[in-house]
């Protein structure tokens, strides 16, 4: 092994000889990293925010096509004068509603224009299928009209808010029927790989053609409210509109801070060095590592999500960790050997002497990271597996870009003026030595009191926090949620025997002269009317009323509106069999495709109650509000367990944070496991190793705590960062019991070790903090909430870090090494 590892060492330095070479290697890999730059696209489709082993996709999925739901923006209109229901008003509507149905890619729009007046004045249901007024209509009387809309069961909080003051368009988006062909022939089961590889690419190009049209039609969208805007306050929602205005955070925060970010980091690494080489090469150092991730990325078309994201500023503090290690080791050697080495020895030296520890930082930091991908959600895989490489190529370019730029450097580097540490790091080192039991004592303190706070933390799967309350869409899931009757959809199935044809019943069975009202003897185009019975339609109305008691549901939607709404032709009272089935007989086709086939599907035997959840108002537990439908379901209506269903996007939305927590409960143990494997494997003794993971759990369970008692939830981004808190955690442990080690070898006692090792890589720790932590400062300014927490706790984390390395951890060593400090360390030593 020592023969194997001295021959790489000959051909690493041979190969650092020829520093040009190495460069116009890189130079050349740049080139083709940046040609793939175009090929990079963003991800934030809802898609990709779903657990696709969640065994309740299935079934969503399956709810999806039996009620043919689709992609649809809301678009609200509030005017500034007068009533919505007035000649103004509705002829802005109308002329409102013509210019969106002109935008290409919308489909159709649902508006108040289309609710049909039943009151205003009585139709009779003879006159029904003739048709029927709506507020568009000539002749209308408005003040009718608005009371009957603002009392209807189903127009209520769906088109129109309960005050009349605001009414909601529906814009249906046109689906993309290529998308669907495409998946479909993936899933045939006789693909050889060849084919498979062909529809995928044809997937990915569709896929961003999709994205491109939709993101027209969103602009288009927005920039016909414009302008109405002025005579009207008007907001955009919808999940597409979520989706594109993520993106947009997401490139916002790539772009805009990126310079923020850059412009601290030369700050502060010219604070700490004095010299412009050390503020240049670290920083080129990380931005070729980035330039060369986002070539693989967009050579692989792999797109970057919301959470993939944040590789960019990870692999900048990786980078700018290795780095800041090696110029203070260089700057070591050059104190001690600037009159009696050649720069390209002291070069050589300073990559050698920091290959192990920085070899096991990256190796410990890929494992925290790589236990991402037990998740079975697509951004956070992505995020892991990106992490995991972006890892070695941070290593990969460190070890080549900026060890030929150092042998390249001229020997002018000017002796360290100063032996001392910085302040802090002399005052943790003070603190360690001296009053090591009490820092133990307070650390143990820290942690009962941390596993109170780790319990509290919640999930956070209200949509609405994610965006700061400033930005637009923020203000406009506010507004839809307080006005119009919530914000996320949730889905409530329940199963009925399926229709069958023998069950229509003959004209003859209604009874005397019904059927000559309604035309005998003509084709029956819809029998599957004899299918809903008032049963069926009890069974939803007691579900959907226990619905509606409770706060945390908004508007719901089911076959008991139109019921109830169908009671107008019936004096009022509820719908017996025949009359149930006469007024469906004699809807039209188009309101019967928009508010009967929404809610019921004959031929699966299925009825849905669509409910919206509020956001905005307190905090529930989603899992019991499910547990609560299906016990009301099952224990007060009769139903079978199996006929009652919970699903819809905030179901799986749910089911991915809580599948995303158990993958990373489930990989703890085997993180700390291999991590404790690696302290050992480099340090060549377990006490050390147990020593190195004891203040880096303890920062994992303080930053956690943290969150629990500042009340950050657990979203798709914070949930990371224990992995985050691990890898840098035990990077910073890594270097300084490589160190310890080293001066213990010296022949040092445990008190003198740790004042040495705190002086020199207490040094580099503390000036890769800090550098990380202002950094990291500028995404509190994001409109993006993830990611302004997501910054927050990694600033956070490299402080625990620091905090626990240079404290909790030397002071461990204080008390607890009691190794012989010599020949015997030296002779283990040089075993090995």
């Amino acid at each position: 092994m020592n023969k194997f590892a001295e021959k790489m060492g000959i051909t690493y330095r041979g190969c650092l000889e020829q520093p040009l070479l190495i460069i116009a290697m890189l130079v050349m890999l740049s080139v083709m990293s940046i040609m793939q730059l175009g090929k990079i696209s963003f991800d934030a489709s809802a898609d990709s925010l779903i657990s696709q082993g969640d065994p309740e996709l299935a079934f969503y999925t399956k709810t999806v096509e039996t009620f043919g739901e689709r992609a649809f923006l809301i678009l609200t209109y509030t005017p500034n004068e007068g009533e919505v229901i007035s000649a103004q008003h509705v002829r802005v509507l109308r002329e409102l509603t013509k210019e969106l149905l002109d935008v290409p890619a919308v489909e159709g729009v649902t508006s108040l224009l289309d609710a049909p007046l039943l009151r205003s004045p009585p139709v009779p249901i003879t006159e029904l299928a003739k048709g029927y007024k709506t507020v568009g209509s000539v002749d209308v009387d408005y003040e009718l009209a608005r009371r009957e809309l603002t009392e209807s069961p189903l127009f209520k909080d769906l088109l129109i808010s309960a005050d009349g003051k605001t009414t909601a368009i529906r814009i249906d988006l046109v689906p993309d029927t290529e998308m669907s062909r495409l998946k479909e022939a993936m899933a045939a089961p006789d693909l050889d790989p060849d084919q498979l590889d062909e529809l995928k690419k044809a997937l990915r190009e569709q896929t961003a053609i999709a994205k491109a049209e939709q993101q027209d039609a969103i602009d288009s969208v927005r920039a016909i409210r414009n302008k109405y805007s002025d005579n009207a306050l008007m907001y955009l929602g919808g999940v597409p509109m979520v989706a594109s205005d993520m993106v947009q955070m997401v490139r916002e925060d790539m772009t805009k801070f990126a310079f923020a970010i850059l412009g601290l980091l030369i700050i502060t690494l010219y604070a700490f060095f004095r010299r412009v080489r050390w503020v240049l090469f670290p920083l080129g150092t990380s931005a070729l590592a980035i330039l060369f991730m986002l070539g693989i990325l967009g050579a692989m078309n792999q797109p970057i999500t919301a959470v993939s994201a944040n590789f960019i500023a990870l692999i900048t503090i990786v980078t700018i960790s290795f780095t800041v290690h090696l110029i203070t080791r260089y700057r070591e050697l050059f104190d001690e050997y600037k009159d009696d080495a050649a720069q390209c020895a002291l070069a050589f030296e300073t990559m050698k002497s920091k290959l192990a520890p920085c070899l096991y930082t990256a190796l410990t930091t890929i494992v925290a990271f790589g236990s991402l991908l037990t998740a079975d959600i697509v951004p956070v895989v992505d995020f892991g597996w990106i992490m995991c490489l972006g890892i070695v190529v941070s290593l990969m370019v460190t070890y080549s870009f900026f060890a030929s730029v150092l042998v390249l450097l001229p020997k002018n580097e000017v002796a360290l003026a100063s032996k001392d540490s910085p302040w802090l790091t002399r005052w943790f080192a003070k603190i360690s030595t001296e009053s090591s039991g009490t820092v133990m004592a307070v650390g143990l303190l820290v942690f009962a009191l941390a596993i109170v706070g780790v319990m509290q933390i919640t999930l956070g799967n209200r949509l609405v926090e994610y965006f700061r309350g400033d930005t637009e869409i923020r203000q406009g899931l506010n507004y839809i949620d307080q006005e119009l009757g919530g914000t996320l959809p949730l889905e409530v199935v329940v199963q009925f025997p399926p229709y069958e044809a023998e069950e229509a019943v003959a004209d003859d069975d209604f009874g005397g002269g019904f059927e000559d009202d309604f035309g005998s003897g003509e084709v029956d185009e819809f029998p599957e009317r004899y299918w809903f019975t008032p049963e069926k339609v009890a069974v939803i109305d007691r579900i959907q009323g226990h619905l509606d008691e409770h706060p945390a549901f908004g508007k719901s939607v089911s076959v008991s509106n139109l019921e109830r709404l169908g009671r107008t032709f019936n004096n009022d009272q509820p719908l017996s069999y025949i009359a149930l089935t006469a007024i469906l007989d004699q809807v039209p086709d188009p309101a019967r495709d928009g508010f009967v086939f929404p809610y019921a599907d004959p031929e699966s035997g299925q009825m849905r109650i669509s409910v919206r959840l509020h956001e905005t108002g307190p905090v529930f537990d989603l899992n019991e509000l499910i547990e609560g439908i299906e016990n009301f379901a099952t224990q007060e209506v009769g139903l079978d367990g199996e006929d009652i269903r919970v699903t819809g996007v905030a179901v799986m939305f749910n089911g991915m944070l809580e599948q995303l927590i158990d993958s990373q409960m489930s990989t703890l143990a085997f993180v700390v496991i291999a991590t404790f494997l690696m302290f050992a494997l480099l340090l060549r003794s377990w006490y050390l190793a147990v020593v190195g993971l004891i203040p880096n759990l303890l920062a994992a369970a303080i930053i956690l705590a943290f969150m629990g008692y500042a009340g950050i939830p657990l979203d798709l981004m914070t949930i990371t960062i224990a992995s985050i808190v691990i890898g840098i955690g035990v990077d910073d442990a890594i270097h300084y019991l490589h160190r310890y080690q080293e001066e213990r070898e010296l022949g040092q006692d445990s008190h003198q070790a740790v004042n040495s090792t705190h002086a020199s890589i207490g040094s580099a720790l503390y000036f890769t903090s800090l550098t990380v932590v202002i950094g990291f400062s500028v995404l509190l300014f994001s409109r993006f909430i993830p990611t302004v927490y997501f910054g927050a706790l990694a600033a956070l984390a490299m402080v625990l870090a620091l905090t626990a390395n240079l404290t909790l951890l030397p002071s461990i060593l204080v008390k607890t090494d009691r190794r012989k400090h010599s020949k015997e360390l030296a002779t283990r030593s040089s075993k090995h």
